[in-house]
């Protein structure tokens, strides 16, 4: 059993998943009861009991509903991405893995003092006047968090758009749009770079429209940016195709068609 008795819930990011809220709401239930049952998994975020993976027919005993309905259920999430698979097929919730992550690192942060940069940012020099200005309580003591209450900071500090006409915006798009990816997905470079050749590629090499959905990620700050990423591409390539007209077929047997559709009816002839 996990040894968190609790942990924040931020309940803007839970309907705003895109993903999750293309499924039934037999389908949302579900998954709020095993996220429950991940919060307590060992390890934490996993779907498994005393590290083995849960299948279908337990699922069902725990929750008392039919295993038929259960792979229903789980296939309609799989499909939508909501959850992610181990190489040895256990289900994990990606948002907890992240939360844990960043309460982990804080929780090291308190044990030495504080999060470094910003104790080194508050410490000013011999030689400089004392400041008057109050300081902040607990300054230092908790790492940086991207969530609701710092959404009007990292909006201030986002320069995903910011590009003049004289700038390269696919040099712009893998420079700030790369660092952007990592930190609100928290996957490698290997794999950011990979997801943004991936939409690019979709985008027929359109940097700019990629680097403006992006930017309405930033301000969005989705739960899940990755498919919410996904299904904007998605949308911004069907806003992109186009019915082609075809022109009038010119071969000899439809100008014969033609013609003879020109000749008038004569009674009579």
């Amino acid at each position: 059993m996990s040894k968190r008795r609790w942990s924040k819930f931020w309940w803007q990011d839970y309907e705003r998943d895109p993903a999750l809220r293309l499924c039934s709401l037999a389908a949302q239930g579900l998954w709020m009861r095993l996220l429950c049952l991940m919060h307590e998994g060992e390890p934490y975020g996993h779907l498994c009991v005393n590290h083995r993976p849960l299948h279908s027919r337990q699922l069902a005993l725990m929750l008392g509903v039919a295993e038929r309905q259960i792979a229903r259920l789980m296939a309609e999430l799989r499909d939508a991405g909501v959850f992610s698979t181990t190489p040895e097929g256990c289900i994990y919730s990606r948002r907890l893995l992240r939360d844990k992550a960043v309460s982990d690192q804080g929780a090291a942060w308190g044990r030495t003092g504080g999060n470094p940069s910003l104790k080194a940012a508050s410490q000013t020099p011999a030689s400089s006047p004392p400041s008057t200005q109050p300081t902040g309580v607990g300054e230092g003591l908790s790492p940086p968090h991207k969530h609701q209450e710092a959404e009007a900071e990292s909006e201030a500090d986002c320069t995903l758009t910011a590009f003049g006409p004289n700038d390269d915006v696919r040099l712009h798009l893998f420079k700030h749009g790369l660092s952007f990816l990592q930190k609100a997905t928290g996957r490698p470079e290997r794999s950011t770079r990979a997801l943004l050749g991936k939409w690019l590629k979709m985008l027929h090499d359109d940097a700019a429209c990629l680097l403006a959905v992006l930017a309405e990620c930033a301000a969005f700050n989705p739960a899940e940016p990755v498919s919410w990423i996904e299904a904007k591409v998605r949308a911004r390539v069907a806003e992109l195709v186009q019915p082609i007209a075809h022109p009038a077929s010119t071969s000899p047997h439809a100008q014969r068609l033609a013609a003879w559709q020109n000749v008038p009816d004569m009674e009579g002839v």
